[in-house]
């Protein structure tokens, strides 16, 4: 996640002001930045030198953005400077005109002043601090020309005991009596310029090329620092040879001072929470890593869309899951949480290519999900090699320039030999998924033994169809499976299988290669379901204060409309939304053991017994999710906890177990996750 989105967000606004003000300054090189910086922690405190160098045929006339609270001064001879417009409250910058003389293409800024702005709710759009330092693109701590950008050569003095970083190479470091000063290079062109500094313990490890790995902890921790250091390399090496060389000279994990989890060029600024937390290091690590070559070597066009994220989220999290063997699982979760948070509401969609960041469930479905799905379909049926070669054709065309989709899809066409301007239009610019069904199959045998099966697929969505590759499953009487891959390009289409055994068993998509909408029937209840659903409704008993502030704390992380229910010996169930039954309440445990009783699951006053597993529930806090029986569509879900957890901050942590029907936890740890088993499916047919 970057902080260049919100960048670019507000130099929209200053764009339409310089058309009217300024000659508009030539994007065709960067702006190469000199610039000596001095962090004063007390202080809060921020001086430096900067001298910018533009391209040969810039114009004389030009203009930038600065801090609100820097002041700034030319000290070159023959340019000038003049305010063009204050800060407001709105905006974090004032913007400045600079005339440049008529003598070269450099000019010389000295600008110093104090930057903090406070962190609220892990927010912030950069500060200095004694705690540390941590500035973005969006900090507008350096002069930041519109849509131009940087390379950079930058020396940054701290006291002695910090250390800095940039994404630049180092390529000295001084120390003296009380201050430590560190040299950093870039020559390739930058989007932003990032610097965080601060009281760090310091782990380094060189890889095989001479690269280097870094953990930069506000706390003394060998074992968690060895954690990173020793998976990073395999990431690198992996991508490497997946796309091309690693773009830069090191990769650090640093801990921020609040909680944070984002990806800049070479480095990321993880949480002390975060970075704790024990599936970062083979689910958001490998994301980072990647994100330097989609996103921070190959920049976003985001006027047409951030195709970063998916593609990371395929090539890493997906990845993961893959190499676990649980890829097919990472899928159907995905197609879930698009079901839950947009197909359930259709408000919050939206086309693939207008995602430009993610700001809520929805969007993340969309932008990370769905996109993820588009390139998983490339994979399977263009196979992993082309893939990777249109892949690696789409870096080395791009490196270091800002691009789109279109660039994506001009090297899988290059690639393949093939048109695939339909295949992208379908899934970049509509809304929706396609729906999928097997209305019919007829299975018929010859004289000489053989049978022909003729089977109808068809799209049921209220959209045009759309053209599809789905891969339909046979499972023949002698035990032989039989793979096909269908091109559904019609609202219904016959197809045929030719066997010398009888077909018993067919499955469409059974493993969930395509992007569509999931009949309810099968994918398991999740929590997500209640998370996305346009009703929640919340049931608990008035005497039980804490159930209720369970339910208040958890309802803040719905999107739909909450409501809340004190009820003491009935249940008087509305017809639609998610029901949650909050707290210890006997009307609830009868409730869900009628709900489950087809499931392998056994509740008794003091245990519950989950397939082979016990557990007493005085010591455990458990989550429940299903479907209500007279009505699929709307979730079920029972949640209670034991004395080790407080309800509020645990209905907290429980947003992050979206894909999960079955929790229970021992304290803070969950020891049993999963969901309960789909039993049938209208896309499985036994024959």
């Amino acid at each position: 996640m970057s902080k260049a989105q919100a960048l670019h967000k507000l130099m929209i606004v200053v764009a339409l002001l310089l058309i009217l003000l300024v000659t508009m300054q030539s994007h065709a090189a960067p702006v190469h930045h000199k610039m000596q910086v001095e962090l004063l922690p007390g202080l809060k405190m921020l001086k430096a030198q900067d001298t910018l160098t533009f391209a040969k045929d810039s114009p004389r006339k030009l203009s930038f953005v600065l801090h609100k609270d820097l002041q700034v001064s030319v000290t070159s001879a023959d340019d000038s400077l003049i305010l063009l417009h204050a800060a407001t409250k709105e905006e974090p910058y004032a913007e400045y005109g600079l005339q440049l003389g008529s003598q070269d293409n450099k000019v010389s800024l000295y600008y110093q002043g104090v930057i903090f702005d406070a962190v609220v709710n892990d927010n912030s759009n950069g500060l200095i601090a004694p705690e540390g330092a941590t500035l973005f693109g969006s900090t507008y701590w350096y002069p930041s020309f519109l849509d131009t950008q940087k390379s950079f050569d930058i020396t940054v003095k701290t006291p002695l005991a910090w250390r800095s970083l940039i994404q630049g190479q180092i390529t000295s470091t001084e120390v003296d009596s009380t201050s430590r000063t560190t040299r950093f290079v870039e020559i390739y062109p930058q989007e932003e310029i990032y610097l965080v500094a601060g009281p760090f313990s310091f782990y380094e490890k060189e890889m095989k090329d001479g690269k280097k790995v870094q953990v930069l902890l506000r706390k003394d921790d060998p074992s968690l620092a060895q954690s990173f250091i020793s998976l990073v390399p395999g990431f690198i090496e992996h991508y490497a040879s997946s796309i091309a060389p690693y773009p830069y000279s090191s990769f650090t994990v640093v801990e921020n001072f609040w909680e944070t989890g984002y990806g800049m060029p070479s480095f990321t600024l993880l949480g002390p929470t975060v970075i704790r937390l024990p599936f970062i290091l083979n689910s958001s690590l490998p994301h980072e890593v990647l994100h330097n070559w989609w996103g921070n070597s190959v920049y976003v066009d985001y006027d047409k869309g951030n195709w970063s994220e998916g593609l990371t989220t395929y090539m890493a999290d997906h990845w993961q899951q893959e190499l676990a063997g649980n890829d097919r699982g990472y899928r159907l979760n995905t197609l879930i949480t698009y079901s839950d948070f947009v197909a359930a509401n259709p408000k919050n969609d939206f086309p693939v290519r207008q995602f430009r960041g993610r700001h809520n469930s929805s969007s993340q479905a969309v932008g990370y999900g769905k996109t993820m799905m588009i390139f998983h379909m490339l994979e399977f049926r263009f196979g992993k090699d082309l893939f990777k070669k249109a892949l690696q054709d789409f870096y080395t065309e791009n490196l270091y320039q800002r691009v789109s989709f279109f660039e994506i899809q001009k090297s899988f066409e290059k690639i393949t030999n093939q048109n695939l301007n339909s295949f992208f239009t379908q899934w970049l610019d509509r809304e929706g998924a396609p729906q999928i069904e097997l209305p019919d199959v007829k299975v018929m045998r010859w004289l000489d033994g053989s049978y022909s099966t003729t089977y109808v697929l068809a799209q049921t969505q209220n959209a045009p169809p759309y053209e599809l590759h789905i891969p339909v499953v046979w499972t023949l009487e002698n035990g032989q499976v039989v793979r096909q891959m269908a091109r559904l390009f019609d609202k219904s289409q016959v197809f045929s299988l030719v066997s010398h055994s009888r077909p018993v068993k067919v499955a469409v998509d059974p493993d969930y290669h395509v992007f569509r909408k999931l009949f309810v029937e099968e994918r398991p209840a999740t929590l997500s379901s209640a998370f996305g659903s346009p009703e929640v409704h919340f049931f608990f008993d008035p005497s039980q204060t804490t159930a209720e502030k369970f339910a208040q704390s958890w309802a803040a992380s719905t999107e739909g409309k909450d409501s809340f229910h004190s009820m003491a010996d009935t249940l008087n169930l509305p017809t639609q939304g998610a029901l949650v039954f909050v707290g210890e309440k006997d009307l609830f445990a009868q409730f869900m053991k009628s709900q489950l009783e087809d499931q392998n699951f056994e509740l008794t006053d003091t245990t519950v017994r989950i397939d082979s597993q016990t557990f007493q529930l005085a010591d455990t806090s458990t989550v429940f999710v299903t479907r209500l029986k007279s009505n699929p569509q709307q979730t079920v879900v029972w949640v209670r906890w034991s004395k080790d957890n407080n309800p509020v901050e645990w209905a907290s942590r429980l947003t992050h177990y979206g894909t999960f029907g079955i929790l229970v936890f021992k304290g803070r740890p969950a020891v049993l996750k999963s969901t309960w088993p789909v039993l049938q499916s209208p896309l499985q047919r036994n024959l």
